[in-house]
């Protein structure tokens, strides 16, 4: 990008067009290298100075000044509103829980799916029956999971784990937003860590 800069203040901004080429009476030439003196200003390259954004921020006032012969644009961060930022908080938390919930359970040392698929069949099942299960392996704090096979299960224990697992996925959503929407500024808001506390969801290995 182009800036055409005359006394600390922008001219034109944008490419070498025809447009610019006009009003510096270099029709038909190639862009030369910049910086570059016309009868209306100086062509400089333009350079961006933005900001690291915190959570629950967007870009605010921009101003632009010479530096080392180019013309420096330089954003602030400014917080968005305390509506705005609790509504994207309330989504964050809300798509969590849906992903632990829906993330599996473990129980007898074996992982079994939970998504919603999976959660409405294991209600409607009942006694021991050859049931979808994975081996876990836990590697660096972490744990695994390998290939599904069919494993004897205990349907209504099962059945109680899950529920219990929703249960608890949903009541950890519903602290969170009792939190978020008792935060009364940006600053507070960000005191809460929607990540903390959660069911852990195991990996593919």
């Amino acid at each position: 990008m182009i800036a055409l800069e005359s006394s600390g203040q922008i001219v034109y901004q944008g490419s070498w067009t025809l447009k610019l080429q006009e009003m510096i009476g270099l029709v038909g030439n190639k862009q030369p290298k910049l910086p570059f003196e016309t009868s209306s200003g100086t062509l400089r390259n333009v350079g961006f100075s933005k900001p690291v954004l915190d959570k629950y921020q967007e870009i605010g006032t921009e101003t632009g000044e010479v530096k080392n012969n180019e013309w420096i644009i330089t954003s602030t961060a400014k917080d968005i509103s305390i509506e705005s930022a609790k509504a994207q908080a309330k989504i964050e938390v809300s798509q969590k829980r849906y992903e632990v919930e829906t993330g599996g359970i473990f129980l007898n040392n074996k992982f079994y799916a939970t998504d919603r698929d999976s959660q409405s069949a294991i209600n409607r099942m009942t006694g021991t029956i050859a049931w979808k299960a994975a081996d876990t392996i836990v590697k660096d704090e972490k744990t695994f999971i390998s290939d599904s096979e069919f494993v004897d299960t205990d349907m209504d224990a099962l059945k109680t784990t899950v529920a219990a697992h929703v249960a608890t996925a949903y009541a950890k959503e519903k602290e969170f937003l009792t939190a978020i929407n008792a935060a009364d500024t940006i600053a507070a808001l960000r005191l809460i860590d929607l990540t903390s506390g959660w069911a852990e969801i195991p990996l593919r290995n």
